[in-house]
């Protein structure tokens, strides 16, 4: 009888330890970033595809601002890249990001694809931004998943100096 409680007592102590690195790890962490900085002359291509979806209203994407384009030597590509990691003990589903504008971003667009991560597996998120000009790289970014069906959301500020 005496064996059959020290061993539960220690299943007891292994759940509870289980239980409670769930709980303290419940989120996805930015372990290295990224930027590309294009100039949209460089991509004219996708840079008239980008025009002509928004005059469209077909860009699977996000418009910031509802201008005529001028010419693409006037724009810049920002393509920002976030390496997540996600130490919970299930999988991040539905993982997505958000850049948060300045006056001068047009639109931005990240990939279409359901991302997940596993749980203990890294994954690299980008997001491309189209800004008119040059301006500072400094951006918050919003990175959206859902663990155990409830929404969770973290906030990063990409800063190139840090």
């Amino acid at each position: 009888m005496k064996i059959a409680a020290i061993a539960l007592v220690i299943l007891a102590l292994m759940f509870g330890g289980c239980l409670g690195y769930a709980l303290f790890n419940t989120d996805l962490r930015v372990v290295d970033k990224g930027l590309e900085v294009l100039p949209a002359a460089q991509r004219a291509a996708e840079f008239d595809a980008l025009k002509a979806a928004v005059q469209r209203q077909s860009l699977l994407g996000t418009v910031l601002k509802n201008e005529d384009f001028g010419p693409a030597e006037d724009y810049s590509y920002y393509v920002y890249t976030l390496r997540l990691e996600n130490k919970c003990l299930i999988p991040a589903e539905m993982v997505e990001m958000q850049i948060s504008p300045i006056d001068s971003d047009v639109l931005f667009y990240c990939d279409t694809g359901e991302t997940i991560i596993p749980a203990g597996e890294t994954r690299d998120v980008w997001c491309v931004l189209l800004t008119r000009g040059t301006p500072h790289a400094v951006r918050d970014i919003y990175i959206t998943y859902c663990l155990w069906g409830h929404a969770q959301e973290v906030k990063f500020t990409y800063d190139s100096a840090r």
